[in-house]
C-alpha cells in the first residue's frame, strides 16, 4: 500500500524531473540561437555548467559572458536562464 508521504515523494521526483528537462530544453533552444561560429563553444559551456565539476562553474561562466560580448540580445537571454542564474548563486556563496 502507497502510503500518502510515498505519493507525495514520487509527485515530487517527478515536477523535479520535468523542471529539470524544461531548463535543459529552454537552454539548448538559446544556444541553437548562438551565432555559428560560437555556437559549439557555448553548446560545450553551458554544458558544463550543467555537468561539470563545481571547480568548472566559474571558469566556464567567464567565458560564456566573453563569447558572447558581442552579442548583448543574446547575453541578456542567457543571464534569464535558470542554470546561469543558478551558477551565479553559487558562485556568490562560494
Amino acid at each position: 500500500m502507497t502510503t500518502f508521504f510515498h505519493a507525495w515523494r514520487r509527485n515530487q521526483a517527478n515536477r523535479q524531473a520535468a523542471e529539470w528537462l524544461q531548463e535543459r530544453t529552454e537552454a539548448r533552444l538559446t544556444v541553437a540561437d548562438a551565432p555559428a561560429e560560437i555556437r559549439d563553444d557555448v553548446r560545450r559551456l553551458v554544458d558544463t555548467l550543467f555537468e561539470g565539476a563545481d571547480g568548472e562553474v566559474e571558469p566556464a561562466l567567464n567565458e560564456l559572458w566573453d563569447l558572447l560580448g558581442e552579442h548583448p540580445p543574446l547575453r541578456e537571454r542567457f543571464a534569464r536562464l535558470r542554470i546561469v542564474a543558478d551558477a551565479l548563486d553559487f558562485l556568490k556563496r562560494s
